[in-house]
Order: structure tokens, then C-alpha cells, then sequence
């Protein structure tokens, strides 16, 4: 049975900066500081947050950072018209100059943010109550790694988390190990070769997480998991490179 027990808030500060079309130059930067806590952040819940509580009877117990929480975003994205051809600050004129060099644009988008809080648990019913939802034993110590020690094969400190007696509800929280951020920069640029007043050739290339950054996927969740604390995936693709021509009329 699902009850809609759930309690939320959302607190942000959000910044943003942008300027216009201005010279061939245009951007737009958002900054975004924000903390969600919740007791239950959906039905299908994100990063492992699971649909029913540690114990059905202590719902407040979940209090905690929601599974979407994202601390820090900033993402901005430009685009540079250069001032090269027909009615631009240099080669304004005709010749294979301006056809070589005019109408040339770049633009970029940079994506930058925090990761979101995942859940783990035991991955059995170590409670005896038909759950393999449940959480198991704090031992006190920190979750977090310093950032010259975590890395893939150990993300974060598998030795906070112990196998509580066999019946017994586990005490550590809901949503205590932070995941990987993203950094992703998107690059492109295009040439338009005018035919006519009404028709134009144009090239683009375009590049997907230009300088190949891994971003790192999930570590597993399940303290009886072979993989606990271990990440083997990617969140985001690498590099994509793509080329385009588009006849334009």
C-alpha cells in the first residue's frame, strides 16, 4: 500500500548572468546553490532511493537529503560570431578572404554540478520483515573519502557500513554517500556559405564532452553486493564528434 506520507522543502539561491547579442558575442550563465531534504523522493526514486522506508513505522527516519538533491550547478553557454566577411570589423569586402573566413560561429555549453546523494542498503532481508530495501549499521566512521584515496575501485568508505543482527532494523541514514559530479563541455562551430539572398550552405562540426572527461556512473549500492562502493560505469558518453552539411533554403 502507498501512502502519500511523504514530507519535502526546497531551499536555492540562483544566479544568473547574461548578455545579449553584442558585437557577435552572446552568453548566458546560471548559477544554482540549493538543498533538497525530503522523506521520500518519488516513486521510482533516483541513484538506488527506495520506494519504502527502512521501518514502516518510523517514516521520519528518512528524513534526509533528497535523491535529486544537487548542491551546486553552473552551467553557461556563449556563442562567438567572428568578425571576419560582408559587414564585419575585418575583410568587409569580397575576395576568397571573406569566403574562407566570413560567416564563421562558435558556441559552447559547459556543465558543471555537484553529484546527488545515493542510498545504500544490505541487498537481503537481513530485518526478517520481507524487505530487501532495508538499511544497515552505522559504525561511526566518515563516508566520505579525502579526494587523494577515493577513487573507482573505492569511492567512498565501505568500513561506515556494518551488518546489523539478524531482525533488527539498521540505523544508518537514508542517502549518505554523495556521488560523482559532472563537468561536461560542449563544443561546436559552423560556416555558412551564402548562394543567394535565400540560400545557404551550411558546415557544422560539433563536439559532445569536448576534452573526454569521464564522468563517473554509480558505485554499487548493496553492502552484500560484490561491487560495494565499486564504480564500472560512466555516467555520461565520452567524446562524439559529428560533422553536418545543411542546404538552406
Amino acid at each position: 500500500m502507498l501512502d502519500s506520507v511523504g514530507k519535502a522543502n526546497y531551499n536555492s539561491l540562483a544566479i544568473k548572468l547574461q548578455e545579449r547579442f553584442n558585437e557577435g558575442i552572446s552568453y548566458l550563465i546560471g548559477y544554482t546553490w540549493s538543498k533538497a531534504i525530503d522523506t521520500n523522493s518519488g516513486i521510482r526514486g533516483p541513484n538506488s532511493d527506495t520506494l519504502f522506508p527502512n521501518n514502516n513505522n518510523n517514516v521520519q527516519a528518512e528524513r534526509a537529503l533528497a535523491g535529486f538533491n544537487t548542491a551546486h550547478r553552473l552551467v553557461g553557454s556563449g556563442l562567438y560570431e567572428l568578425p571576419f566577411g560582408q559587414g564585419k570589423k575585418f575583410l568587409n569586402g569580397g575576395g576568397i578572404s571573406n569566403v574562407l573566413l566570413g560567416g564563421w560561429q562558435i558556441s559552447s555549453i559547459v556543465t558543471i554540478q555537484s553529484g546527488n546523494p545515493m542510498n545504500v542498503r544490505v541487498g537481503g532481508d537481513q530485518s526478517n520483515t520481507g524487505s530487501f530495501a532495508g538499511r544497515m549499521n552505522a559504525t561511526g566512521q566518515p563516508t566520505e573519502l579525502p579526494g587523494g584515496v577515493r577513487n573507482t575501485d573505492r569511492w567512498f568508505n565501505t568500513a561506515a557500513y556494518a551488518l546489523q543482527p539478524f531482525g533488527t532494523f539498521g540505523n544508518s541514514g537514508r542517502n549518505t554517500v554523495v556521488l560523482p559530479g559532472i563537468m561536461q563541455w560542449d563544443f561546436s562551430t559552423q560556416k555558412t556559405f551564402r548562394i543567394t539572398e535565400g540560400q545557404a550552405i551550411q558546415f557544422r562540426f560539433e563536439a559532445f564532452n569536448f576534452p573526454n572527461h569521464p564522468n563517473w556512473g554509480n558505485p554499487g549500492f548493496e553492502l552484500l553486493g560484490s561491487d560495494f562502493g565499486v564504480i564500472r560505469s560512466t555516467r555520461t558518453n565520452m567524446r562524439e564528434l559529428q560533422f553536418g552539411l545543411k542546404y538552406v533554403f
